[in-house]
């Protein structure tokens, strides 16, 4: 059993191998894991004094920050064309309705998107009563992690920077269902 700490926590990250540290101004152990030659950076944070511990990771994606999108919304006005906004918000709706679809399809869904910080991730908030988890049970855990992002990963990412659009990917994904 793993103390629901961050030490703890860390130890267990560095004995089964993952590179991993305590980022102390947000009180959490994070690490990346490469998938791809991508880097996802994972956290681990405990929450409700041990109670409660999440996993986030956070999926590479090409969408804008708000701050961003403000920016251009403010000098586009000045050129009177506002082309990548309306962009910006079909790929946005999109990344929406694809996060939605995956969530109904998954046995542990989780996926989320944050429009102001233009971010993408996958979280799970795993009940953690006795503030212990069991070993095999975490690494569980970390492994669908690691396969939601190598599954779906590339879909976001085709939506994210569009290249696709979400009616792009379920016809392709049909197409590959019956072939």
């Amino acid at each position: 059993m793993i103390n629901i700490t961050l030490d703890s926590i860390l130890q267990f990250m560095r004995k089964h191998k993952f590179e991993s540290d305590i980022q102390t101004e947000t009180k959490q152990v994070y690490t990346i894991f490469k998938i791809n030659q991508k880097e996802y950076p994972l956290f681990l944070r405990v929450f409700d004094e041990g109670h409660l511990l999440q996993l986030l990771i956070f999926i590479p994606c090409h969408l804008e920050s708000n701050e961003q999108y403000a920016l251009e919304k403010k000098e586009s006005r000045s050129t009177s064309a506002e082309p990548k906004s309306e962009q910006q918000k079909n790929i946005v709706s999109d990344l929406a309705r694809l996060l939605h679809l995956l969530n109904k399809e998954l046995d542990v869904p989780g996926f989320g998107m944050d429009e102001l910080a233009g971010v993408v991730f996958y979280r799970l908030m795993l009940p953690t009563p006795k503030k212990k988890i069991e070993g095999e049970l975490l690494l569980a855990f970390l492994k669908t992690v690691e396969h939601v992002c190598q599954m779906f990963a590339n879909p976001i990412e085709a939506i994210s920077s569009g290249q696709m659009t979400l009616d792009q990917i379920l016809t392709k994904a049909q197409e590959n269902e019956q072939s």
